[in-house]
């Protein structure tokens, strides 16, 4: 009798042991009798192996409808995001033409702008040659009056005052001498 370890089965089918293991529980009964146990290792008869792989066989054909249903979806999906991307492009494609007008806008501002000030710089040029033209220039002044001598200036004298007991009697004056002298100051008013 013809023997192969789970192992080697797995290996063949191209699936993990456990897959092994879980299609042996599945199957149950119809497999039971193909299984062989020696030192704690599972073996499966030829017969156990053909029913193995059948098993495993009949899975493929679920996948198929399943794959083709995945395979739609995606499809489905892929053109969806291919519409996104289309819908997202022209309106990139909007705001990039959007932003190429309003470029050109600020541009012909900033032209209109620039030219304005130089006609401003040009007027304020003129009115400047204006301005300068009317100022004496210092190279215009009189060279005979600088070389003309100062005028005198008459020196400041103080007004004489009056003497404060000029019209008083002598005894006033004696009186005003000892008693109150200063009435005798020239700033007292008599």
């Amino acid at each position: 009798m013809e023997k192969e370890k789970i192992a080697s089965v797995a290996k063949k089918l191209g699936v993990s042991t456990q897959a092994v293991y879980k299609k042996l529980a599945k199957l149950g009964d119809q497999v039971a009798t193909e299984l062989i146990k020696e030192n704690g290792v599972t073996y499966l008869t030829a017969a156990g192996v053909e029913m193995l792989t059948a098993s495993f066989a009949h899975k493929p054909a679920i996948e198929v409808s399943t794959v083709d249903n995945l395979v739609a979806t995606l499809q489905k999906t892929i053109e969806e995001k291919q519409s996104m991307i289309l819908n997202q492009q022209e309106m990139l494609k909007q705001l990039f033409e959007k932003q190429a007008e309003e470029r050109q806008r600020t541009d012909s501002i900033i032209m209109k702008l620039a030219h304005d000030l130089e006609d401003t710089r040009r007027s304020a040029l003129a009115i400047e040659m204006k301005v300068n033209t009317l100022l004496p220039k210092p190279n215009e002044i009189d060279q005979a009056i600088l070389n003309q001598p100062p005028k005198p200036i008459a020196v400041w004298t103080p007004p004489a005052r009056k003497d404060p007991l000029e019209s008083a009697g002598i005894f006033e004056k004696v009186w005003a001498y000892f008693m109150e002298p200063e009435r005798m100051r020239s700033q007292c008013a008599p």
